[in-house]
Formats: structure tokens, sequence, C-alpha cells
């Protein structure tokens, strides 16, 4: 039975046949082999599939995935970007820094890596190209920086995993508050580098009056993350009440505060945002009624066992699972990943003793990198597009900045505080 679930799922995505159709055709073949075809449940499918929607926190993800898009067509995005252009624009690399502080702020409102380099990418390639920056630094700093959307809450792939693993979203956001930062930091360390090795340029040093008007052009729309965090944190509203209020609230800036969207742009973007959340939802059915056969049938039992056999450390177990998951963020999706491995992976991780919200905020993080690594790396091909630029080029300018991101990742690995602090501290007092 393992090589229908595993066999057959790859082969079916390697024809290219779309993951959801493959995940539901994997299921459908593995009931008949077990079942026949008469004794197909068809009730059990119909109840299994809606099972996985019919959770309040799932509500998340279309709000945070619309909250994100209204903000990049909104001129939300702008503003935050020439607000951090005024603060750490004229230090030597002023841009490549603006380029991972602004990704900081906007992962507080998008949760989405794609988000963040269509939208806000965009804007600061084609202003390091205007300062003089080179193509690859930019495309590198941007696709790498672009990462964090998914780390710093909300985060969309969190929320999937909060829902397949029954955990708390809440705790989940911000246990990766501090892996957040620590990805910004490390990528303007080599920002740093960079810029003195290449003599960067440094933007003038803003005047008072720069810095304010900057400031006050920009201030609510920097209100956003604070809001949202804030408010899960104080226990104000539950995280899919702050995606529900991040909506609102970008609804309230771009098109009757700022007007910089019409009423048109609002309405194409609600239709945007309704087709990748059809995908995202009905990847995430088809998942979860996989995910439950794979426990119906022990599968996930059969890899405890094989895992146990060659280590019982709980370190021991973390690493062959982030190999394994750094291997498979290359070909599959984060939310494909998520959603696929969740169910077959906890298991083993509470049968070892380890953490899952520390799991899962290394879980987002490793399967994230995916989004910037060949052959299948979304942000690789967004950029691509943005810049027309061929695709091998895009993938040399980023692994550098891959390369600091994956010595966070081990730093996470190693040092289960680093996501574990904050939530329990103020969560579980």
């Amino acid at each position: 039975m393992i090589s229908v679930f595993i066999g057959l799922l790859v082969l079916l995505m390697i024809i290219g046949v779309p993951v959801a159709f493959a995940l539901g055709f994997t299921n459908l073949v593995a009931l008949v082999l077990d079942r026949g075809i008469a004794g197909i449940p068809y009730e059990i499918i119909a109840q299994r599939l809606v099972y996985a929607l019919d959770n309040f926190p799932v509500l998340a993800v279309p709000f945070f995935l619309l909250a994100g898009k209204l903000m990049n067509v909104g001129g939300i995005t702008d503003r935050i970007f020439d607000f951090v252009n005024c603060i750490v624009g004229y230090v030597r690399g002023g841009l490549g820094h603006v380029n991972v502080v602004a990704s900081m702020i906007f992962a507080g409102m998008s949760g989405s890596a794609t988000a963040d380099a269509a939208g806000l990418g965009a804007i600061e390639i084609r202003a390091m190209k205007q300062a003089g920056y080179g193509l690859d630094f930019s495309i590198g700093i941007t696709a790498s920086s672009a990462m964090i959307g998914t780390i710093i809450p909300p985060s969309i792939p969190m929320v999937l995993y909060a829902v397949l693993a029954e955990v708390s979203v809440a705790e989940l956001f911000l246990g990766g508050l501090i892996p957040g930062v620590l990805m910004g930091v490390s990528l303007m360390g080599l920002v740093v580098f960079f810029s003195v090795r290449h003599n960067y340029p440094r933007g003038p040093l803003p005047s008072w009056k720069a810095l304010y008007t900057s400031f006050f052009r920009a201030s609510l729309a920097l209100l956003t993350p604070v809001i949202i965090i804030g408010g899960i944190w104080g226990g104000v509203f539950t995280p899919t009440e702050a995606g529900a209020v991040s909506v609102f609230y970008a609804v309230f800036l771009a098109c009757i505060l700022y007007r910089d969207l019409s009423f048109k742009g609002l309405v194409e973007s609600m239709v945007d945002a309704m087709r990748d959340v059809a995908k995202i939802l009905f990847i995430l059915s088809c998942g979860s009624f996989y995910g439950w056969l794979l426990i119906r049938f022990r599968i996930p039992y059969m890899l405890t066992d094989s895992i146990v056999s060659i280590t019982t450390h709980p370190l021991g177990v973390l690493i062959i699972i982030n190999i394994f998951f750094l291997i498979v963020g290359c070909f599959l999706s984060t939310v494909v990943s998520i959603t696929i491995f969740t169910p077959l992976i906890m298991p083993l991780i509470k049968q070892v003793g380890i953490d899952p919200i520390y799991f899962g905020v290394i879980m987002a993080f490793n399967l994230t990198l995916g989004n910037i690594t060949p052959p299948f790396g979304m942000v690789l091909y967004v950029l691509a597009g943005v810049t027309r630029t061929p695709f091998p080029r895009v993938v040399r300018s980023v692994l550098p900045f891959l390369g600091a991101l994956i010595v966070v990742l081990l730093l996470v690995i190693l040092i289960p505080a680093l996501s574990t602090y904050i939530p329990y501290h103020l969560m579980r007092r």
C-alpha cells in the first residue's frame, strides 16, 4: 500500500496531473484496492473532504491572501518602501537593507512569500536597478527576503499546519517572530558584505522633512502588523479574526483613505484572491483525506518505525526530516508539502517527544525555502518574469542568500527556545 500512496502520487505529479487531482485519484485507488469498487464508501469520502474545510482557522487563509493583494495594488507597499528607504537607504548598500526591512514589515501583513516577491519585490528591484546595483544582487536579496513573508506572522503555511496538526495558530504565529527577525538580520549581514565588496552606492541622507513626510504617508500602513500581532497577542481577536480585520483595514486604507484602489480594482483583487483560495482549499481538502487514509493504513507508523530504527534522539530525527524536506521543497510547493507530510510526520514527532509548535516553525521555514530552489521555486519564476532574466541566472543569484537562510534554519533547529520562548511565555501564563 505504501507504493500506492507514495509511488502513484509521485508518478501522477511527474506527468503533470494537478496536485489536488493527483491526491484525489491516489485516495480513490487506495480505497478500491482495500474494499473493491463495490465497497467504495462514498458517504465517508464526502464527509472527509468537507471535514478539512469545516474548520474556523481555515478562514484565515482567504483573508490574509486578500489582504496581501489589496496592499500590493492599493499603494500601501509603495508607502512602506519609501519610508524604509528614508530610514536605512543612506547607508552603504542602503537599498539592500531597505529590501530586507520592507519585506519584514510586509511579512506582518500578507503571510505569503509570493505576494511579497510579486508586489514589493517588483518595486525594490526597479529602484535598485535605477540606483546602479548589480542585477544578480538585486534579484538575490529580493527573492531571499521574500521568504520572511511566511515566517513572521501571519503565515498561510502555518495556518494549514496548525489545522492539520491540531495545534494553536496563535502560538505558531508567535513562534515565528524570532526566526523571522534572525532571517532578516542574516540577510542584512550579507548585504553589508556585498556592499563593501562591490562598493554599492548609498542614498542621500534624508532631511527631517522628508523623513516626517514619508512616515506620515506610511504610518497607518505600518500599523497593520501591530494590529494583527498585537491583537492576537493581547487576546483581542483570534488569528482568523485578525485576517478579517486586516482585510477591512486594507480596504479602508486603499479605497477610502488613500484612494489608490478603484472599485474595479477591488473586485479584480477579490476575484484573483478567490482563484488562489479555491486552489489552496481544494488541495487541503484532498490532502486531508489523503492524511486520514495514511493513518487508517498505518503508514505513518511504518515510517516512524523505520526512522526510529536509525535513531531515537530528537535532534537526529529532526536532521533526517529536514534533509528530506529540503529535497521535497525543490519539487513541491509549501502548501502542498505541508498538506501531504504533516499527517505523515506527526505520529513520529509525538513519539520522539518533539514539541509540535517548535516543529511547525521548522517545517514552515524549511519548506518555504523551496520557493527559491530549482526546479520549481515559485518566487524564482516570479522574479524571472519581473526582471526578464533567464531562469539559470536567477538561480545563481539566489544561492549565497539561500546559504545564509539555511544557517538560520540550523540555529532554529539547534535552539528550540528561538521558536518556543515567546508563545509559551505569552500564551501559557
